[in-house]
């Protein structure tokens, strides 16, 4: 006697595979640090006029300031000296800007860590200026304060 037949069992059709759905989690709370701006460097800038006193500026040690001028011929030199103020004592060699085409300059001056907090004077005239009164009128002048930082 043949054995029985046996039959596979009916297996429902294949459906596509269908992915779980995922539910993202709640964002916790965290609050972003607000945006810090970039800390842009000041310049001090200083222009010097005819009198003493008539133009005084604040500096820290350790940063620096610009002087500026204008009214000077193409290529003029302007010398430029810094000291003590109301004292022969010079903290800097002496300077020379030249004046643009439009007649103006501009010098940067950085002022030293370990220069003193004190007052100091910046002098400015003109290279060609010779001796005595016309040289006098050329001369320019300005008060920096030096303070510790």
């Amino acid at each position: 006697m043949a054995p029985p037949a046996v039959e596979a069992p009916a297996m429902p059709p294949l459906a596509p595979p269908v992915a779980p759905s995922i539910e993202p989690a709640p964002a916790p709370d965290v609050v972003a640090p607000p945006a810090v701006e970039p800390e842009v460097p000041t310049t001090t800038v200083v222009t010097p006029q005819r009198e003493w006193g008539a133009v005084r500026a604040t500096v820290t040690q350790g940063s620096s300031f610009t002087i500026i001028g204008s009214d000077y011929r193409p290529g003029q030199q302007i010398i430029i000296n810094m000291g003590i103020y109301q004292s022969d004592g010079m903290v800097m060699d002496e300077q020379v800007a030249i004046a643009d085409a439009a007649g103006n300059y501009s010098f940067t001056i950085l002022v030293g860590a370990d220069l003193p907090p004190r007052a100091y004077g910046v002098l400015t005239y003109h290279a060609d200026a010779p001796g005595g009164p016309e040289r006098e009128a050329s001369k320019t002048k300005a008060i920096i304060d030096v303070v510790a930082p």
